[in-house]
C-alpha cells in the first residue's frame, strides 16, 4: 500500500520494535490503552491477554472498498524463551550504548510490537505513533532493551526517553552502520539502516580516509531527510561533504551490506576504487 503523502516514495514497511524483559512482562490491555488514548485521542481495546491489539480511531487510512479503516497496534507475548544470539547483528552495531551486553544478557522474555494497518498513514502520523507506543511501553515499566527491528540496533529505554525529552525526535528511528571491508586494510562501509519503514531508501557511503563519526553524522541527517521529505534524490543529484566545500554524488544503487535493498549512494572524494562500489 503506497503512503497518503505525496512525495515519492517505495511501499513502506511495517515497523515493529520488540521489548526485551528480564522479568515476565505485566502488561495490562485496559491501561496500555488509557495511557496511548492521553498520546493519541481515540484509542479501543479490540483484545487482551498474550496479544492486545488496540485500534486507534483518529488514525484511519481510506482503502479502495473501505474507508476510514483504523490502524492498529499489537502487541504480542513471545511463546518462546528469549534468545540472545538472535540479537547479535543489533548488538554488534549499537555503538551509544556501553552497557549493552550486560543488558541483554539480562533479558528473558520478548515481547513483539508492530503497527497493523497502519503503512497507508501520513509519515508524520507514523512516527507520531511509533514514538507514542515506545514512549508507553517504557513507561509501563520492567523494559531492559528494546531491539529496533527496522534500525537493526538495541537501545536504552531511559536514553531513548532523555534522547526524545532533548528534541532528538529521530533517536531509534535510523542506524548508522559501521562496517570494514574485509581483506582491504583501511576501506570502511558505513550505512544508514530503517528508511524502509517509511517508504524511503537508505544511504550508503564507501571510503577510507574519513573521519567515521562525521561520516556518521552525514549519513544519519541525510537519512531523515530522506524520511522528512521522500525519495528526491535523484540519480546525479549532489551533497553537500562532511567539509562544506565539495559536492559528492549520488546514485542509487544495490546496498553492499544486507539486508538486500536499494540505496542512495554517495561518492566521497576519497572513495576506494578497486572492487565493487
Amino acid at each position: 500500500m503506497v503512503p497518503s503523502d505525496s512525495s515519492p516514495r517505495m511501499a513502506p514497511d511495517m515497523w515493529a520494535f520488540e521489548a526485551l524483559y528480564a522479568q515476565p512482562p505485566q502488561l495490562d490491555g485496559e491501561t496500555l490503552r488509557a495511557a496511548l488514548a492521553e498520546r493519541l485521542g481515540d484509542v479501543e481495546l479490540v483484545s487482551s491477554g498474550d496479544t492486545i491489539l488496540l485500534a486507534l480511531r483518529d488514525y484511519t487510512v481510506d482503502y479502495s472498498d473501505k474507508k476510514g479503516v483504523p490502524s492498529e497496534i499489537a502487541i504480542i507475548r513471545a511463546d518462546q524463551p528469549l534468545d540472545a544470539a538472535e540479537y547479535a547483528s543489533a548488538l554488534e552495531q549499537t555503538w551509544d550504548w556501553p552497557e549493552k551486553e550486560a543488558a541483554l544478557a539480562q533479558c528473558q522474555h520478548c515481547v513483539l510490537v508492530s503497527e497493523f494497518m497502519g503503512r497507508g498513514l501520513d509519515t508524520e502520523e507514523r512516527l507520531e505513533i511509533l514514538q507514542a507506543v515506545m514512549h508507553v511501553l517504557i513507561a509501563n515499566g520492567g523494559i531492559t532493551a528494546i531491539s529496533q527491528t527496522n534500525a537493526g540496533c538495541l537501545l536504552d529505554p531511559q536514553r531513548y526517553l532523555q534522547a526524545h525529552a532533548d528534541g532528538f525526535n529521530y533517536y531509534g528511528v535510523l542506524n548508522v552502520r559501521f562496517f570494514n571491508i574485509s581483506n582491504r586494510p583501511g576501506e570502511m562501509l558505513m550505512d544508514s539502516l530503517g528508511g524502509a519503514a517509511f517508504g524511503v531508501p537508505d544511504v550508503q557511503l564507501h571510503f577510507e580516509a574519513l573521519d567515521p563519526a562525521e561520516v556518521s553524522r552525514f549519513l544519519f541527517n541525510t537519512g531523515v531527510y530522506l524520511v522528512q521529505h521522500g525519495d528526491v534524490i535523484q540519480d546525479g543529484h549532489t551533497l553537500t561533504s562532511i567539509d562544506g566545500q565539495s559536492k559528492w554524488p549520488c546514485q542509487h544503487e544495490d546496498a553492499l551490506a544486507a539486508p538486500e535493498r536499494v540505496v542512495v549512494d554517495v561518492r566521497a572524494g576519497d572513495r576506494p576504487t578497486t572492487g565493487r562500489g
